[in-house]
């Protein structure tokens, strides 16, 4: 009771009532759902489905009864999690992001060029992740408006812990990088919450490069998992992930309503 409760002082809408936040499990003679309405970008006037799993094997049914069931907050789409390309090329659908993972034992050789090194000073981490997401903002404005920088408060957190590190060639910071213990798509490993290379050193590897040094240099259990979930319009991180050995294993898709 009390998530409904909190879910819908966040995002009050008329005429729904707070027990309409739920997650449900709707039964039907055409299958089962279980799931919940979400708001993308945390924005009110954005609602979507997010089916957890289902039981149907039409699309188009399963389209259907998601939008008769939670008409009341006229969602625009609904959320599946699914094998890789699953649905590609079907119509009405869109790749949200997809989810890459490794074992850090099984990601390729770093190479030798890379040392990751904590900040003497986490300003600096701030200012070059800051720098990077504006220059993407005016470079791609499209990916710009829908990736987001870790915030400052998060940057900070992650220094105290010990899970923040530059990412050093020879004598320069290069770029920045993450990795934070979480649970992604029911998958429990370390999770890349932030990796960013300074546009003047794109384009040679080191994102990928530090995905590995990663592994050689700070992980201490090699059969831990590195996840990473990217954006679908993220061609560039796609890459990143392919190159240091991390493998698709699972995607989201929004599906129109």
């Amino acid at each position: 009771p009390e998530f409904p409760r909190a879910f819908a002082s966040r995002f009050p809408i008329a005429g729904v009532s707070v027990d309409d936040y739920s997650h449900r499990y709707v039964q039907s003679p055409d299958g089962d759902i279980l799931g919940g309405v979400r708001f993308y970008n945390r924005d009110v006037r954005s609602p979507f489905v997010e089916v957890i799993a289902h039981t149907f094997t039409s699309l188009q049914l399963l389209r259907r009864r998601v939008r008769d069931e939670w008409s009341s907050f006229r969602p625009g789409f609904l959320r599946l999690r699914t094998a890789p390309e699953q649905l590609a090329g079907e119509p009405n659908t869109r790749l949200h992001k997809s989810i890459h993972v490794a074992r850090y034992a099984d990601l390729r050789p770093s190479g030798g060029q890379i040392m990751l090194e904590p900040f003497d000073d986490v300003d600096r981490a701030i200012s070059i992740v800051d720098l990077r997401y504006r220059h993407l903002r005016v470079a791609d404005p499209a990916l710009g408006a829908i990736l987001a920088p870790a915030d400052p408060d998060e940057l900070r957190e992650w220094h105290d812990h010990g899970q923040l590190f530059g990412v050093r060639v020879q004598d320069q910071i290069v770029g920045v990088l993450a990795v934070v213990p979480s649970n992604v798509g029911w998958i429990n490993g370390d999770e890349i919450s932030e990796e960013v290379i300074d546009v003047r050193h794109n384009g040679r590897g080191y994102a990928a490069a530090a995905q590995c040094a990663w592994a050689e240099q700070i992980a201490t259990d090699q059969d831990a998992l590195l996840i990473g979930t990217i954006h679908g319009s993220n061609t560039a991180s796609r890459k990143t992930a392919e190159a240091a050995g991390r493998i698709r294993v699972l995607d989201d898709y929004d599906v129109a309503l």
